[in-house]
């Protein structure tokens, strides 16, 4: 590369780089809102925050850097139109096509890493994700029990106290539980308890030893007193999953084996962050021209509405190709075809493909980015 080439690049390079910190800090602290939202209804323990926000990175990236790119690469070459920079370089016999090498030099290597992340780390660390989460609910004490504190789940209907926590969480001292149900209430107390969880259906129980129920209905004078020696008490239950993240867990190999319409979709959503770095970094040539007087705002929000239009058609791609509306062949590549070639129709449009050669000096006439945009 000549010395604008790798000047370009170190722009848009640089800009990527803290274009993706950024977008990474707002999705993980989205998440990271999801993840208080489960632990306050009882579907995570509050002990998994960071071992959850850590495995959900790979799967952000797919969302964040074809993003991260696409801007990067606008960002750059709208301050080169701006700052008239990118004139004095046409000028100077620079065309448009010797922006490829950089562009496939920063897009490249970014496609490449996206591959490898969608088709073996991301489906890891999401199977892993919910080994642990499953695992974590074997335990009272990283379920979330702690002693000596009130936990209020299903907004306040069911409320456990435990004064101690012995053997790893699985023994429990002086429990009291409050618990409403439909118009009634009762309150548990027991000496002892111990946590476990059933193999077959996944529930969890508390056993609870040398205690008493107290039963009545609020308003009511009548109260209904028993006592016992042993009583096993469910917990409520996190959410089950979706299955849409069931399949995000499976192996590529796994879906390619499986061939339905729905392990196609699956396989063919994670080849699309690839795809779309490449696709999107070539549509941003183009859309960050403007002219000398125009201003930054618009082509912001053109940008915007292209990657949203694009995005959106691919999610409803994947929802045709999972139902078998759209057929497997066609799956989400009429989208990304449409889209380099609206990319080749811009570039004509803007008179940039009957410019100059690159490395040769631009005829009369074709001085700076001729043309409408």
């Amino acid at each position: 590369m000549n010395i604008l080439q790798k000047y370009i690049l170190r722009e848009w390079f640089w800009t990527f780089l803290a274009v993706s910190f950024v977008l990474m800090l707002v999705i993980l602290g989205s998440f990271l809102g999801e993840m208080f939202n489960d632990i306050a209804d009882g579907r995570m323990p509050p002990g998994l925050v960071g071992v959850q926000l850590l495995l959900f990175i790979p799967q952000a990236m797919g969302d964040i850097l074809p993003l991260a790119a696409f801007v990067a690469i606008m960002w750059g070459l709208g301050r080169l139109y701006r700052d008239q920079e990118m004139a004095v370089m046409r000028a100077s016999g620079f065309h448009w096509k010797q922006l490829l090498p950089p562009l496939m030099r920063l897009t490249i290597p970014v496609a490449a890493l996206l591959l490898v992340v969608e088709f073996s780390i991301a489906p890891r660390t999401s199977a892993q994700a919910d080994k642990v989460l499953e695992d974590a609910f074997r335990t009272a004490a990283v379920w979330g029990l702690q002693a000596g504190q009130f936990h209020v789940l299903e907004d306040g209907a069911f409320v456990i106290y435990v004064e101690a926590l012995e053997d790893e969480g699985r023994t429990l001292r002086n429990v009291f539980v409050h618990q409403r149900r439909d118009q009634r209430e009762q309150v548990w107390f027991a000496e002892r308890g111990e946590y476990w969880m059933d193999p077959a259906s996944g529930d969890r129980f508390i056993t609870l030893q040398d205690g008493q129920i107290t039963d009545w209905i609020p308003g009511n004078r009548d109260l209904n007193l028993l006592r016992f020696q042993r009583n096993d008490l469910r917990l409520p239950e996190p959410k089950v999953r979706s299955s849409s993240v069931k399949l995000e867990s499976q192996r590529s190999a796994d879906l390619l084996t499986q061939g339905d319409a729905v392990a196609w979709a699956e396989l063919q959503w994670r080849l699309m962050p690839a795809v779309l770095t490449l696709v999107l970094s070539f549509l941003a040539i183009p859309l960050s021209h403007s002219d000398p007087r125009e201003g930054r705002g618009s082509r912001v929000v053109l940008g915007i509405l292209s990657y949203a239009l694009y995005t959106n058609a691919l999610f409803l791609c994947r929802s045709w190709v999972a139902a078998g509306v759209l057929p497997v062949w066609i799956g989400l590549w009429w989208a990304h075809l449409i889209v380099v070639l609206g990319t080749i129709a811009w570039l004509r449009r803007q008179g940039r493909m009957q410019g100059a050669r690159p490395g040769k000096s631009p005829p009369s006439g074709m001085v700076g980015e001729a043309g409408t945009t």
